[in-house]
């Protein structure tokens, strides 16, 4: 947030900077190539005034006297239109102070006459340079000695025609130095360069520093930057194309940019800081505020995740601390109100076990006696006798036994002895058999008394119209999530509306208003003790193989 805000004026304040160092840029920009062009002006129309004295010279009476009978004429004569030509040469070096000479060379008669040195006499081996020079006029000056510049006339301004006379004006190097000090703005750290745009000669320099054989401006005009060894130079350059010169400017940047450079400073300076504060700040509401919601965020995630015992432990007294030490209270106070919860829970189950048993003892006790009654009544005694034994044992092995469970071992004994029982009171009408438990089902716990029902409604509901032929088999199977105990009968079965009735009783959608015996009361006492996932199923209920099965789920 803090950067988003800070963005925008970050952003305007670096435009601003840039906006102003380009001002400044422009400013100092437009006042030295505004000098610049003035000193190039000038210099052209001086240089032009230049050579209009010197195109006038070439009509002097004197001149054109000795270049034609100066051979002829009398000593005085020649001495005095010498020394009036040498006063024209003198007019015309006065004229302008960056001229140091003025010579006219008369190659004729070698004759040459200074404005400096006044009258002498034409070396020999000059004489045919001068006779058929090809640059008889120069528009622009020229430097041919590598030092001052030279403008030159001649008449007949004719390569083809040998020169009867030449006039050349030097312009000197250090006169026009001198005035470059003229354009320069600051004492130190600048520098001025006068050069020949045809090859950058340099024909004159002014300033402090040697900036001039570093860089050098491939074009006419314009501005750049630099950068040396030690500094930033900003470079404005201008020329002439009548004079084939130009100027080259060196600055040191910082001479008018140091005060931007203390504000870029300044203005880094505070980009870091401000960067600095915003992690700074974002640490702290991190540490303050995000770690702490994380933290209870956390918390309350194990809570769903049912971990009561989470606790949030903190330290520094703050809001913070005041929400988790109220989590925690409250924490506490729901793992109170779940743990008397679940024992309540806990104590109802075993309550409504205890009632279920007792539901199943005098149901049994019940068809037991009923049983017995018949044998007596029917003078079967030896019968009767084996049957109040077996009957006797299997009422001692549910009273000496006072706990909820047991090994399903010695449910399986208990459920053979009854079958026993039936047995003995069926007769031939049907056969009762099970299977032996396999080894790894012996150290199972299940409640008391929910195979042997399994066994009496076989008997008494699924063959109780079948008077021969009559089957019931007890079988034990195991999978990978539950152990498995199947009763099969070869009974009549049940039709659609009564599989539909005790499929929805298992299935707990039928409520609470039916009677709760036989296989919905196994069903429930299986589910209470094993948990979701047990209980009875009915896998087959066509006649003649009716199939009800108890699943034990293992992880309960």
């Amino acid at each position: 947030m803090f950067i988003l805000i800070l963005t925008p004026i970050y952003v305007i304040g670096l435009n601003i900077y840039y906006w102003g160092a380009d001002a400044v840029e422009e400013q100092v920009y437009q006042s030295v190539d505004a000098q610049m062009n003035y000193y190039l002006d000038t210099m052209e129309a001086d240089v032009e005034q230049i050579k209009i004295l010197m195109l006038d010279a070439l009509n002097d009476f004197n001149l054109n006297y000795l270049a034609t009978i100066s051979p002829v004429m009398r000593p005085f004569d020649k001495q005095r239109a010498i020394t009036q030509l040498q006063q024209r040469m003198i007019t015309i070096r006065s004229s302008n102070e960056w001229i140091s000479d003025v010579t006219v060379y008369i190659p004729g008669t070698r004759i040459q006459v200074s404005a400096e040195n006044g009258y002498g006499e034409l070396a020999a081996e000059a004489v045919q340079s001068y006779l058929n020079h090809p640059n008889r006029f120069t528009r622009a000056p020229v430097q041919e000695d590598g030092g001052d510049l030279l403008l030159r006339v001649s008449s007949p301004n004719n390569a083809n025609r040998p020169a009867q006379f030449v006039i050349e004006t030097r312009l000197s190097a250090s006169a026009l130095a001198d005035s470059l000090d003229y354009l320069t703005r600051y004492d130190s750290g600048e520098e001025i360069l006068l050069r020949r745009t045809v090859d950058n000669a340099i024909v004159a320099s002014s300033g402090s520093e040697s900036y001039g054989e570093r860089w050098m401006p491939a074009n006419e005009g314009g501005r750049a930057f630099i950068q040396t060894e030690k500094k930033e130079l900003f470079v404005v350059y201008a020329s002439s194309s009548e004079l084939e010169l130009g100027l080259v400017r060196y600055v040191d940047s910082s001479l008018f940019m140091g005060q931007f450079d203390t504000y870029r400073k300044w203005f880094w300076f505070f980009s870091l800081t401000a960067t600095l504060l915003i992690v700074l700040f974002s640490w702290i509401l991190y540490k303050l505020i995000h770690k702490p919601l994380i933290t209870l965020l956390r918390a309350f995630r194990r809570l769903r995740e049912g971990d009561l015992q989470v606790r949030i432990y903190r330290r520094p007294k703050d809001d913070f601390n005041y929400l988790y030490e109220h989590f925690n209270d409250t924490v506490q106070h729901l793992h109170s109100l779940i743990d008397q919860v679940y024992r309540q829970k806990i104590l109802v189950q075993r309550a409504e076990l205890k009632q279920l048993q007792a539901q199943i003892n005098p149901h049994f006790l019940y068809n037991s006696f009923f049983m017995l009654h018949r044998m007596i009544k029917l003078e079967d005694q030896d019968n009767a006798l084996s049957f109040s034994k077996n009957l006797g044992q299997y009422f001692q092995y549910i009273t000496r036994n006072t706990t909820d469970d047991i090994l399903l071992i010695r449910e399986a004994e208990h459920a053979s002895v009854y079958m026993e029982l039936q047995g003995m009171r069926l007769g031939n009408r049907m056969s009762l058999h099970m299977e032996s438990s396999p080894q790894a089902i012996n150290h199972v716990y299940v409640p008391r008394l929910i195979l042997q029902p399994l066994i009496e409604n076989a008997i008494e509901h699924g063959l109780s119209q079948t008077e021969t032929g009559g089957v019931v088999e007890v079988r034990f199977r195991e999978d990978e999530q539950y152990w498995r105990i199947e009763v099969r009968d070869n009974g009549r079965g049940m039709d659609g509306e009564q599989l539909e009735t005790v499929r929805r009783q298992l299935s707990d959608e039928g409520g609470e208003d039916y009677e709760i015996t036989a296989l919905i009361n196994i069903h429930r006492r299986i589910r209470i003790y094993c948990g979701e996932g047990s209980g009875l199923r009915i896998l087959k209920a066509d006649p003649g193989d009716f199939v009800v099965q108890i699943a034990l789920a293992k992880e309960g």
